[in-house]
């Protein structure tokens, strides 16, 4: 049998710039290989699956050893996408639990059947909502509602808006997320200038956005990507 393995493009600790746990210490695995293409993605090499392969133990111990090194309580899994090495994370999952670590799923959000097999590895899963004007006009709401009923209680919600995006899509995102509870954490992330092909959206866009989603939702907060303006990675 063969062994299993996933291509990973890096491990690091840095500070969390996104989302619920910003400003968090945490350990990052970056998984390489994305079933996506996104405008706004800062992280292109990610999307190429050649990278070094590692099997689930590698990985673990390499990332408690540099939690230990560094502090860290807490580890993400980004990408790229992570639940396409959806038995990688299983695997991977009670070592790392048992150096307790806390682990982070980040997500675009499209891979319900994987998440249902990996969810209750997961502490928390920080949920993209692709919009379709920033993913070639293809929509995801039906893969998204799916998503969000997989594991509703451990999931926060991150939209990335841009110029290209479209208030009624974003309106629909909203509402996606409404359907689900009231109260799940609602983050309006502007595209950040100079990483990936987009541009943020205009002034008045955002606060349309906000607007809207403030009257929807009960946790929203408007975010941008905070660690390239700490000038960390």
């Amino acid at each position: 049998m063969k062994e299993l393995t996933a291509p990973i493009a890096e491990i690091f600790c840095s500070l969390q710039g996104e989302g619920l746990y910003c400003g968090q210490k945490q350990v990052f695995l970056r998984f390489a290989g994305c079933n996506l293409a996104c405008v706004y993605c800062d992280e292109p090499a990610a999307r190429d699956a050649a990278a070094s392969p590692m099997t689930p133990a590698e990985a673990a111990r390499a990332i408690i050893k540099l939690a230990r090194a560094k502090k860290a309580r807490a580890v993400s899994l980004t990408g790229g996408e992570p639940l396409l090495h959806w038995r990688f994370i299983k695997a991977a999952a009670p070592a790392l639990k048992k150096a307790g670590l806390a682990l982070h799923l980040e997500t675009n959000g499209v891979l319900y059947r994987e998440l249902s097999k990996t969810a209750s590895a997961a502490d928390v899963i920080a949920m993209d909502i692709k919009l379709p004007s920033s993913t070639g006009g293809r929509a995801f709401w039906a893969e998204h509602g799916k998503f969000l009923a997989a594991a509703p209680g451990k999931t926060f919600i991150k939209t990335v808006v841009t110029s290209r995006t479209k208030l009624s899509e974003f309106k629909k995102a909203v509402d996606l997320a409404v359907a689900v509870r009231r109260g799940i954490p609602f983050f309006i992330q502007p595209a950040t200038a100079g990483r990936g092909k987009a541009r943020p959206p205009s002034a008045g866009f955002m606060e349309g956005a906000r607007r809207y989603a403030a009257l929807k939702l009960s946790a929203v907060k408007v975010l941008p990507q905070q660690h390239p303006l700490w000038g960390v990675k």
